[in-house]
């Protein structure tokens, strides 16, 4: 640990390069994979059939395709750039709600779509929910998900799921890619598929959903005091050995956040301030030590006295589906509520097609409509799983129109004063609308993108529909503009590094260990200051032309 000083303190350039070196992970490549295919078995212990999987990629989406009676799929990926987030649509068979769950596609091969590897893909996501990765993909995010942090993430899944009840033992390392069995019929499943039972069973068992075990992965251990994966303390005296050993040297004798289990093994799986290399020495049980220990009196370790873990009340939402709508008809009244008694929100991720106006249902477009629920909690409950409920508005002659598809490749990071020409098309070949969110940084006219000033802008494409196609999902892409590299001043930037005392962690430049790679390249820098990533909202004062100086100076460091 003490070798990777430099790259774990709360730098200012060590963190934008654990980012771009995250870049290259995830198995995405910039060219579609020719003539190739993903194939596997989607199933909840019994094999999902007649669903309909589809892929969100880094660009060429992939068009659904349906489940055999055994929850077999395959889709042709030979257009389709990856890395991609897998999603199944389906019917429960017990329970007849439609349902959703996703996977992750980062080679041709095999990639099975399971509540495990919707768990996976909720650890993985920046929000903590599954559905998000793929609702709001962002390719540049999934393209972070490493080998690296995928292992981590499938080994706090089975901790999550261990510490259910779940019998782990026969559940793979990959999930993803590992060759499934499921029961379909009278044909039995195989030992993976039979953890899947276990997790059914369990959830039933504890009156729980998927939703809600993906929620408590996000914000359970989320809450004040000690928290482990388990809900029990650690072994206080092992984790001072470990912290001791991977983490004192860069940390001192305390950091706050070390009393979370769950935040130390974020960080490892962030890769934040360089703490991916962690991965393979922080399990589960040991960041659980590190935990108990860091809670308790650091003076003698073995009279650690661990802090009692605060637990908060577990809610539920109760949101019944409309069921389909057809335009011009009167909507039914919306009823959500939680078993906390708090408020719940009702809001459309489909707002072409509908809308909640003061609570009410407002339909716009005849397409697909999807309503969430959901519950933020307060300081005696958890936030509650969201419920959402997806439904078909039909035209005012009863026709359900066929969906489209808009296309929308971000442009990537821009400069203020240079125009760029945006391209978005719809699968229909009906015109798509470009508008932007973001006026004080970008604006747009027709497809001709203008850059106002430093920042993110963000950009919406939208295609309203008409008799014969229904309103397509809105599609968002966000990119950082930064300042012209020109009217940056590297004598600056180099007083700048230096004030703020930059060599302390990462040595003199060019000498320095993986600093030359931020040079002209401010808006890394920006957006890992925005972020606070590793604690880096401390340099929240710098202005965008300082974080451009700074950048140049890294260009020229021999001035």
């Amino acid at each position: 640990m003490n070798l990777l000083r430099h790259r774990m303190k709360l730098g200012l350039i060590a963190i934008t390069l654990a980012t771009l070196a995250a870049c290259g992970g995830g198995g995405g490549g910039s060219n579609p994979v020719a003539d190739a295919s993903v194939s596997g078995v989607a199933a909840t212990g019994a094999a999902i059939a007649n669903g309909q999987v589809s892929m969100r990629c880094s660009a060429g989406n992939v068009a659904a395709v349906s489940t055999q009676n055994d929850g077999s799929y395959s889709a042709n990926v030979s257009q389709a750039t990856l890395p991609c987030v897998a999603r199944v649509d389906y019917v429960d068979a017990t329970t007849h709600k439609a349902e959703k769950l996703h996977s992750l596609v980062q080679a041709v091969g095999t990639t099975n779509i399971t509540p495990v590897t919707d768990l996976l893909v909720a650890n993985l996501s920046s929000t903590g929910v599954a559905a998000d990765a793929y609702d709001k993909f962002d390719a540049s995010e999934v393209k972070t998900y490493s080998a690296e942090r995928v292992h981590t993430a499938g080994m706090t899944v089975k901790a999550e799921l261990s510490s259910k009840g779940v019998d782990v033992t026969h559940l793979p390392d990959d999930a993803i890619g590992t060759k499934l069995v499921a029961t379909s019929g009278s044909a039995k499943g195989d030992a993976h598929d039979s953890v899947l039972d276990d997790i059914k069973a369990k959830l039933e068992e504890q009156g729980k959903s998927l939703h809600d075990l993906e929620s408590e992965m996000k914000s359970g251990h989320e809450t004040r005091g000690l928290t482990t994966s388990t809900g029990q303390t650690g072994d206080a005296v092992k984790g001072k050995a470990a912290y001791d050993a991977s983490c004192k040297g860069c940390h001192g004798t305390r950091i706050a956040d070390a009393i979370n289990a769950a935040k130390i093994l974020k960080a490892i799986r962030e890769n934040d301030g360089g703490m991916g290399s962690l991965a393979p020495s922080i399990s589960s049980a040991v960041a659980d030590d590190i935990a108990t220990y860091m809670a308790g009196n650091l003076g003698t370790p073995s009279t650690v006295a661990p802090v009692p873990t605060t637990t908060l009340k577990t809610q539920t939402i109760n949101f019944s589906s409309p069921g389909n709508q057809t335009l011009g008809v009167a909507t039914p009244a919306l009823s959500a509520t939680s078993s906390s008694g708090l408020s719940v929100t009702v809001a459309s991720s489909t707002p072409a097609v509908c809308n909640i106006s003061n609570g009410a249902l407002v339909l716009v477009a005849a397409g697909s409509c999807s309503l969430s629920a959901n519950q933020s909690g307060n300081s005696t409950y958890n936030a509650a799983a969201a419920v959402v409920n997806t439904f078909t508005v039909a035209s005012a002659t009863g026709a359900v129109l066929p969906k489209q598809t808009i296309t929308f490749v971000s442009p990537g990071a821009q400069k203020v004063g240079t125009p760029a020409t945006l391209s978005a098309t719809s699968d229909s070949g009906l015109a798509v609308s470009l508008a932007s969110t973001t006026p004080s940084i970008c604006t747009l006219s027709g497809n001709t993108l203008t850059l106002v000033a430093a920042g993110s802008c963000t950009i919406t494409a939208n295609q309203a529909g008409n008799s014969s196609f229904a309103a397509a999902a809105t599609v968002t892409r966000s990119f950082v503009v930064s300042n012209p590299t020109a009217l940056t001043s590297a004598t600056n930037g180099k007083a700048l590094y230096a004030s703020k005392n930059c060599g302390g962690c990462h040595g003199t430049v060019p000498a320095s260990l993986n600093v030359l790679a931020g040079k002209n390249n401010p808006a890394i820098i920006q957006s890992a200051i925005a972020n606070n990533m590793g604690g880096m909202g401390m340099y929240s004062g710098l202005t965008s032309q300082e974080l451009a100086d700074i950048a140049a100076y890294l260009a020229t460091p021999t001035i």
